[in-house]
């Protein structure tokens, strides 16, 4: 009796610690709601085996604990699985209605028991909690998917899961194999497989909080522009991938300073938004965007056709006045854009300066208008 007792109970504290650190993680990190989900997955399965305990230690209430422990398990995995298709922005509707239907299956056959309850109630335990690791494993690829590696382990626990089934199976009466097996097979895999899922998940929001971060410096918050470090940092890594050429735009918004002084900086911050998605729509793959601060940015626009990058200005240009038919300013809002082309010798910060003096001549022919510098950009 001791060593199921001492293996429930591991399981209990080690999902307890699993659990409290995913919800602390969840709270003070500012981590997306998936880790809670976690958090409760752990939690149930340090009730489950809470009342497997229970039932081991008060043998008259052993059936209605091994039911709670089932459902227990069978929550745990949905839970799991519902926080890997959150963080990957899946839907998780059809995982929920078979975590119901589950269930209710479990409720039906525990209250009837057609056939020996505990060698069912293992199996159709082992089942659900399989289909929920197999739909996290089989999930669709994207950006917040989960690595081959990952999807092979979680696949082993996966096959070990269904092992613990048929084991039930051949521990039935007068079955292959004794009660004793399958409590070792039961023992083996079932701790391990809870810390390394626990450790996976943490991995997994340590991860995610070090992308957080990142993002957080190279971008700019008000925009989702990159910010004038994140805009050095990747025109140099591309330029050092692939020796690209192209074309350095500096811009800023005509007249800014009086659309705060007038309306407010509430409004002068929804015009900065509008005007970096006007930005960021007409962008190439391999093109940038950035923020360079108030109401100056910068673009690098991946080409090496002249008319071309000059021609896309333009439209830009042309376009910025209709992004704003309910902003009460005296005049429409306009930007004004100077154009060089970045030499191969020359670094990000030369090359800016070069345009922003052309932004400057634009301004001084009377803003809303692009100037290049046509030796270069010709």
């Amino acid at each position: 009796m001791l060593s199921p007792i001492a293996t429930s109970l591991s399981i209990v504290f080690v999902s307890l610690f699993f659990g409290m650190a995913l919800l602390v993680a969840w709270r003070r990190f500012g981590v997306q709601f998936h880790a809670a989900f976690w958090a409760l997955s752990f939690m149930f399965s340090a009730a489950g085996h809470g009342v497997r305990v229970f039932g081991v230690v008060w043998p008259d209430y052993q059936s209605v604990m091994a039911m709670l422990a089932c459902q227990a398990s069978i929550g745990s995995f949905a839970l799991l699985a519902i926080g890997f298709r959150s963080r990957a922005n899946l839907d998780h509707r059809l995982l929920s209605l078979l975590w119901a239907l589950s269930a209710v299956a479990i409720v039906v056959f525990w209250s009837g028991q057609p056939f020996e309850w505990r060698m069912a109630s293992r199996m159709m335990t082992s089942a659900a909690d399989a289909l929920f690791v197999g739909m996290i494993v089989f999930q669709p690829r994207n950006p917040k998917g989960l690595s081959s590696p990952v999807r092979l382990a979680l696949a082993f626990f996966g096959l070990y899961i269904l092992s613990v089934g048929i084991a039930a199976w051949m521990a039935r009466p007068n079955g292959e194999i004794a009660e004793a097996s399958f409590i070792i097979v039961l023992s083996l895999g079932t701790p391990t497989g809870m810390m390394a899922t626990g450790i996976l998940t943490l991995f997994i929001l340590a991860a995610d909080l070090a992308g957080e971060l990142q993002k957080q410096a190279q971008y700019d918050y008000l925009s989702d522009l990159l910010n004038r470090r994140g805009f050095e940092e990747r025109l140099a890594s591309q330029r050092l991938a692939s020796n690209e050429t192209g074309f350095i735009v500096a811009t800023d918004l005509d007249r800014f300073k009086s659309i705060n002084d007038r309306l407010g900086h509430a409004a002068g911050d929804e015009v900065i938004r509008r005007f970096a998605r006007h930005l960021q729509a007409a962008a190439g793959n391999h093109d940038l965007t950035g923020r360079m601060g108030g109401e100056e940015f910068a673009l690098f626009i991946a080409s090496s056709d002249g008319r071309d990058a000059l021609e896309r200005v333009e439209r830009l240009r042309m376009g910025v006045s209709s992004l704003y038919p309910d902003i009460d300013v005296d005049n429409p809002v306009t930007a004004s854009f100077g154009v060089v082309r970045l030499k191969p010798e020359e670094s990000f910060h030369q090359a800016y300066a070069r345009a922003d003096a052309a932004l400057y001549a634009s301004k001084s022919a009377g803003r809303d208008t692009t100037v290049a510098d046509l030796d270069e950009a010709a």
